[in-house]
């Protein structure tokens, strides 16, 4: 049993102990930021896709399968930017919440 270390259960001031970071901070709030965003692109795709039914239903001749198609199209772009952003995000989250240390005060 080492003698020079009254507590066992704190750790020595060896090479093998991880030192407290702060470069886990930036993992978390950019993995919230990546999350809220993608929810931000789905929200767009919604209102999106709303506008898009709508502009075929007003409109004054008859519905049109392309018109309807072509509204779709391009709502749907944010949607495919969320699948990335949404992965990258929680992915962000779960390294930053493992590897996150207590900061110690200087």
């Amino acid at each position: 049993m080492d003698t020079t270390n009254p507590n066992p259960y704190q750790p020595s001031n060896s090479s093998s102990v991880t030192r407290p970071t702060r470069a886990t901070r930036w993992m978390i709030k950019a993995g919230v930021v990546a999350l809220l965003l993608s929810v931000l692109c789905l929200t767009a795709t919604a209102i999106g896709m709303t506008w898009s039914f709508k502009g075929v239903e007003t409109s004054a001749t008859p519905p049109n399968a392309t018109d309807l198609a072509n509204g779709i199209l391009y709502v749907l772009i944010p949607s495919v930017a969320a699948v990335p952003l949404a992965i990258g995000g929680i992915g962000l989250l779960i390294l930053g919440f493992l590897r996150r240390r207590p900061v110690a005060e200087i």
